[in-house]
């Protein structure tokens, strides 16, 4: 039992961890509004924390490499929706 719940949680903040990228994925790492969300983040991850949920080194983890992963997979769908058919025009 204790290990289902342990899975599902570290899916959980896996899951939170790319949302996290995906909105900031417009921002510039090191920019403020970068900065305040991963400190709110953290914040969260410190909450937890106190009621004995450790996620301090999990939240926010590879934020920056998952943000961008998602700009290539766009700029590659975009690329693949501008192509018709068999690539006849």
């Amino acid at each position: 039992m204790m290990s289902a719940c342990v899975k599902w949680a570290k899916e959980e903040v896996d899951a939170f961890n790319l949302l996290l990228a995906r909105q900031l994925s417009s921002a510039d790492e090191g920019a403020e509004v970068w900065t305040q969300c991963m400190n709110r983040a953290k914040e969260h991850a410190m909450m937890l924390n106190e009621v004995g949920l450790d996620f301090r080194n999990l939240v926010g983890r590879n934020v920056k490499s998952d943000a961008e992963a998602g700009k290539v997979a766009s700029r590659a769908a975009s690329t693949a929706s501008a192509q018709v058919g068999l690539g006849l025009s």
